[in-house]
């Protein structure tokens, strides 16, 4: 097989939809002076940026000045010279990752119309290049309103449901999280592929337990009328096994190996992310002539479905097996890292997924309105022991089938091929937020509503989503069948969320969406700090729980304006968008976190309040889903990561600043976790492993004041078997009274190791008189690292200090903490780590706390 790739010598210009002349541009040595230059991956939006004709739309209201992009239609230009191309038999021009419906034409020729950006394109071109003079090649990116039918609504709805005839990002046409800035040019790469002769068309590989390897192939006709062999490797912890397979006559053989002893593929905390190399030759006549390789891993991923315990009431929990044994999925919803995803390196997949480590996550779901991930993010997953809920990229919305079937099949299957070979891979799931077609409702008066969901209105190719017929189709059927065809046996689920009652959201039962932050907005009657109360229900698996905060007033002050700051106005609606019930996210955060904490009438307040809003929150749904197992088999939080600058549902920001969330989910995701949680009136004192590693804990309990001193205590000791939750007392509330400023807590040793103190504020944290702590550091350790300095230092406190934190000099650079916003009760000490480009000197930290100025 010969290649080439062409990625540079790409320019882009814009037309009136209709007015560009294929013929015209396709000439050879064609005056291009007024076109710009664009890089292959690349996007049109940030290169209009660059160029200045376009304002960054990630800065207050300038999205506002970006929406002419979309009524253009936009041309890539690439001239190469033939000679140096690959010619003859089997010659195509492949594409990956159009984002866009497109045309290409090859020397004024018009080839194609690629319409989904979700799998490669291959098209045909022997005889089609110039040998002798240049070759021009060009792709017209439509006008994606002409595409859609209209323009967009205004500058925060976007095109709404319309978005589903494009097989693209959908969150790019605007979320509650993304502004409608829809990504136009190629992702991937564009080369010209020669094959003739014989291919190796398609490998599977399906590990067992056991240490049997189940290898499957397909070859072309040339590879079968050649006469052929398939040469397998497989190497790695101690064992380097060889076959070589030979099937006359066959396109299709297969073979299998035996691993002795293999090292099994655990998730991260479970047990060894051991992964093989293994490697496929085509051999024909003594030569390879193509190979394949990657890496696999022995697992077996099943679904563990048992009724509730009888003290739970009824339901039916939700579990992942892996190799036989339960594992807790605790983690996050991850979305594309930029709204322009052609644009990215590498290098934030490996900064983005080592946090995710670090919070002790075991598993991200790739959310279906982004984008199938690249090779990196999988990579990176496998290696790390994080498994993928993988949804396909459906998302919130009717998608007509009929019109769409051969894309989805295209998509899908390529899809499920790519990733099927890969450990982190667990769980395919349909689709986000279709919960409209699986249960009981009144079908007539649900049809006529459905059929009300039209696209396209405004032009004439109008039509109807009728979804009580598509939606079954699409994921009950195709998607389902294809799963089950190609997918080696990893489960499948029509949607997040599904479950199996009348309504497709219930906790009782499959997975569901459901959050204290939706509670406390739409079922708390006004009175948001009793968001606890949304645990008075036991969840069988929560695949996205949404909370919102704030990003720090750092990131608000670097894409807000001075002018636009505080109060909020229509920037902020712009800029930081509109949620739930079309409720703009900051007025949700003044209305929640200032029912909890108090009035929130300035910018530092909307920050700390919000902020410690999402921290008690996210600490809270982790803990009871933590406290109920075994009825409870996992959830995750939304979001996990930003594609832009915003304040609303991450816990890292656009910017990489953690917010103090970040550090609330990972102290609730921890291996052994103390717990207190409140059930109809009972407060239960617990301690909750996730490994099966057996260990001895050592439990120190009770009811303490501010200042410090005791009102009771007492002390226990438990042995825990392993992914299991004891609970060790219980208290009611009411017997006695506590009073406000009193507070519960759990001091914990794991085989003699302290963990951090951990507490319970029954009546939440209003109106609490805070002492002003007096907080010491000490230094007590420094280190040179291969990327930069470790500095460790030790915090003191004399009265407790409410959400601790460090703030670390500019003069560090780029610095990272392995715990920060933390509560630290009188007389308690912690030990914070931070990691920091260059040295940093102990007495330049400053500390601050619920008293102070927060960053």
């Amino acid at each position: 097989m010969h290649k080439r790739d062409l990625h540079s010598g790409w320019q882009f210009i814009d037309f009136e939809p209709g007015q560009g002349d294929a013929r015209a541009l396709s000439e050879p040595g064609l005056d291009t002076s007024g076109w710009h230059a664009i890089d292959v991956p690349g996007d049109v939006n940030p290169a209009l940026v660059r160029d200045g004709r376009m304002p960054d739309p990630h800065i207050g209201a300038n999205v506002r000045e970006c929406l002419w992009v979309t009524a253009k239609e936009w041309w890539f230009r690439c001239e190469f010279d033939g000679a140096e191309a690959p010619n003859g038999p089997g010659l195509d021009l492949c594409l990956d990752g159009v984002d866009g419906h497109a045309d290409l034409f090859l020397n004024g020729e018009r080839l194609a119309t690629l319409r989904n950006a979700f799998h490669p394109h291959r098209v045909n071109v022997v005889d089609k290049l110039r040998q002798a003079a240049p070759n021009v090649l060009l792709l017209r990116f439509q006008a994606i309103d002409a595409v859609l039918g209209s323009p967009r609504e205004d500058a925060i709805r976007g095109w709404r449901t319309r978005r589903v005839l494009m097989r693209k990002p959908q969150f790019s046409f605007g979320w509650d999280w993304a502004l409608p800035m829809p990504s136009i040019g190629i992702m991937g790469g564009v080369w010209l592929e020669q094959y003739a002769g014989p291919r190796l068309v398609d490998v599977s590989v399906q590990p067992h337990v056991s240490g049997r390897l189940d290898f499957k192939f397909r070859v072309n006709v040339a590879a079968r009328g050649a006469g052929y062999q398939i040469r397998v490797r497989v190497h790695g912890h101690g064992t380097d096994l060889q076959k070589t397979v030979e099937r006359p006559g066959r396109c299709y053989s297969h073979t299998s190996l035996r691993i002795p002893d293999p090292v099994l593929w655990w998730p991260r905390g479970m047990g060894r992310q051991a992964l093989y190399d293994y490697s496929v030759e085509l051999v024909v006549g003594g030569a390879a002539v193509e190979a394949r390789a990657g890496r696999l891993g022995f697992r077996k991923v099943e679904i563990d479905e048992a009724p509730f315990t009888e003290e739970a009431g009824p339901g039916i929990s939700f579990w992942l097996k892996l190799n036989g044994r339960r594992v807790f999925c605790k983690g996050g919803n991850w979305v594309p890292l930029s709204l322009w995803p052609a644009e990215l390196g590498d290098e934030p997949y490996r900064f983005y997924l080592g946090k995710c480590a670090e919070a002790n996550f075991n598993m991200l779901r790739v959310w279906g309105g982004g984008l199938y991930e690249r090779e990196l993010f999988y990579d990176l997953c496998d290696e790390l022991g994080i498994m993928v809920w993988q949804d396909f990229m459906f998302a919130s919305a009717g998608y007509p089938v009929d019109r769409l079937r051969s894309e989805i099949v295209a998509e899908a299957d390529y899809q499920i091929r790519r990733l099927r070979n890969r450990p982190g891979i667990v769980l395919w799931c349909g689709c986000n937020e279709d919960v409209h077609s699986w249960g009981y409702k009144d079908e007539r008066a649900e049809a006529d509503a459905m059929l009300d969901d039209t696209l396209g209105q405004a032009t004439a190719n109008a039509f109807e989503v009728n979804r009580l017929r598509e939606d079954p189709l699409l994921y009950t059927m195709l998607l389902r069948g294809l799963v089950s065809k190609l997918g080696l046996g990893v489960p499948y689920m029509e949607s997040s969320p599904q479950s199996y009652e009348d309504t497709g959201n219930q906790p009782e039962s499959g997975n569901s969406h459901l959050s204290c932050w939706k509670y406390a907005l739409f079922e708390c009657n006004g009175k948001p700090e009793r968001f606890r109360q949304h645990f008075e229900k036991v969840q069988s698996f929560d695949s996205e729980f949404c909370i919102q905060g704030p990003c720090s007033e750092a990131s608000l002050r670097q894409f807000l304006p001075e002018a636009h700051r505080w109060p909020p106005d229509d920037v902020w609606v712009t800029h930081i968008q509109k949620g739930h019930r079309d409720l703009p996210h900051h007025e949700q955060t003044l209305l929640i976190a200032g029912g909890i904490y108090g009035e929130i009438d300035s910018l530092q307040t909307y920050v700390k309040y919000g902020q410690a809003t999402h921290v008690e929150m996210m600490r809270a749904e982790f803990e009871s889903a933590r406290y109920d197992r075994p009825n409870n088999g996992g959830t995750m939080m939304w979001m996990f990561n930003d594609c832009w600058p915003t304040s609303n549902w991450s816990i890292i920001d656009f910017f990489r600043r953690p917010k103090p969330a970040y550090y609330a989910a990972k102290r609730a995701c921890a291996p052994v976790l103390p717990i207190l949680f409140e059930r109809r009136g009972v407060i239960a004192f617990c301690v909750s492993c996730d490994a099966y590693t057996p260990c001895d804990v050592k439990l120190r309990f009770g009811q303490a004041r501010l200042d410090g001193s005791l009102v009771w205590a007492e002390e226990e000791i438990v042995v825990m078997a392993g992914l299991e939750t004891q609970r060790v007392h219980a208290v009611k509330r009411a017997e006695p009274v506590i009073p406000r400023g009193d507070y519960l807590f759990v001091e914990t040793e794991v085989d003699g190791l302290p963990l951090p103190a951990v507490t319970y504020f029954p009546d939440g944290w209003r109106d609490i008189p805070w002492p002003t702590p007096r907080i010491t550091l000490e230094p007590i350790g420094q280190d040179k690292t291969d990327t930069g300095w470790q500095t460790a230092l030790r915090v003191r406190t004399d009265s407790y200090a409410r959400l601790c934190h460090l703030i670390v000099p500019d003069g560090a650079g780029a610095h990272w903490l392995d715990d920060n916003f933390f509560d630290l009760p009188a007389g308690g000490q912690h030990t914070v780590r931070i990691w920091a480009q260059n040295p940093v000197e102990p007495d330049a930290v400053r500390v601050g706390h619920w008293l102070t100025e927060w960053p």
